[in-house]
């Protein structure tokens, strides 16, 4: 342990030889603050030596080099994340390391060793002042904090200042539920405009998929006789230089969705459409809802938005609408949380924390004992 100067302290530890060229190796840290502090820092130091976290061949130091090392392990396969949020951490990170804070500073110019919890709340701080949205930060906030996580198992920080920093608060608010007169209106206009979305509609606010589920659906996941559809797979869009890909789904699990009398229809007059158009009964490998005219590629997931906006006219009702009355109204039958959540793809805990503000059955129930009339 060295003083360099005034409140600047070097500590060191010898890691062994180098394996190839025989030389002694030693890793550093320059700590800011009293002996104490470096004495502390030397400590840990030592603890990092010992569980064999300290860096072999890599010179991140700074926080932009951090995120860079982060996505070299999501490269290598040594940290497994979904194709959009493989996307989502590539543009996080370059929008983190060119925030300037309030001081100047260019957030991804900061010393690995002199980053502190301080200097993420002022990052936070700089990204709302530039209209950035809380939910939009707090995605931020987790890829930093994985980001810093795996410059601590490494061995390049001595503790993660991220899970100290306080991140940005969202509201909560009641999402928008249709009724089931809206639903049918809407299904109807969508039938007469674009049957294939009308099919689509029904099937989506009969089982409440997302989106990237229903377009992963091919034949050999739907069971007609026994009005049951398998659900095990979703296709999302994975940005510029990936494209369209089929991955497991939110909660990379399975679920058998029981199919509704219309839903149920909806299928066959699919199959009935595709075979009119090509004389055969589609390939239990084919999509059920394609994209282009060859089955075995499946619609775009913004292809399916927008014509699904161009076949609702002028109702509101979005896809992620259809679900939402796909929860309440069985909730509102009286479901449970758990049975809904199975049919949702949901934890009931997620489940709980969108519905269950809502007015229910039960609480209908239990405001009739103040009725005073």
């Amino acid at each position: 342990m060295l003083q360099i100067r005034d409140g600047v302290w070097k500590v060191d530890v010898e890691v062994g030889r180098d394996p190839v060229t025989g030389r002694r190796r030693r890793v550093s840290r320059h700590v800011y603050g009293t002996r104490g502090d470096a004495e502390v820092a030397l400590a840990r130091l030592k603890v990092a030596d010992h569980e064999k976290r300290l860096p072999s061949g890599t010179n991140a130091r700074s926080v932009g080099a951090a995120f860079r090392l982060y996505q070299q392990a999501i490269d290598a396969g040594l940290i497994e994340l979904a194709p959009s949020t493989i996307a989502t951490v590539r543009s996080a990170s370059k929008i983190m390391s060119a925030t300037q804070l309030s001081d100047g500073r260019a957030f991804g110019d900061i010393r690995l060793s002199r980053l502190t919890w301080q200097d993420i709340e002022y990052l936070y701080a700089a990204m709302r002042a530039r209209g950035a949205s809380a939910a939009y930060i707090r995605r931020c906030a987790t890829v930093l904090t994985r980001s810093l996580e795996l410059a601590r198992k490494r061995g390049l920080i001595d503790a993660n200042p991220a899970k100290d920093a306080a991140r940005p608060r969202t509201s909560r608010t009641k999402p928008f539920a249709p009724t089931g007169q809206e639903v049918r209106a809407l299904l109807a206009e969508a039938r007469r405009r674009d049957p294939e979305m009308g099919a689509a509609g029904t099937i989506l606010a009969s089982t409440g998929m997302r989106r990237g589920e229903f377009l992963a659906l091919r034949w050999s996941d739907v069971d007609l006789d026994a009005a049951e559809i398998h659900v095990g797979a979703a296709i999302t869009d994975a940005g510029p230089g990936v494209g369209v890909v089929r991955k497991t789904t939110k909660k990379s699990d399975w679920r058998d969705v029981p199919l509704t009398a219309a839903a149920v229809e909806a299928f066959r007059q699919q199959a009935e459409r595709r075979r009119e158009l090509f004389g055969v009964t589609p390939d239990v490998d084919e999509y059920v809802f394609p994209g282009p005219i060859d089955g075995r590629i499946p619609m775009r997931p913004d292809d399916l938005s927008n014509r699904w906006a161009a076949s609702r006219g002028s109702s509101p009702i979005t896809l992620l609408h259809l679900r939402h009355y796909t929860a309440t109204a069985m909730l509102d039958a009286g479901e449970s949380y758990r049975t809904v959540a199975d049919i949702l793809g949901n934890s009931e805990a997620t489940l709980r924390l969108h519905y269950d503000g809502r007015t229910d059955v039960g609480k209908r129930k239990a405001i009739t004992v103040l009725e005073l009339g």
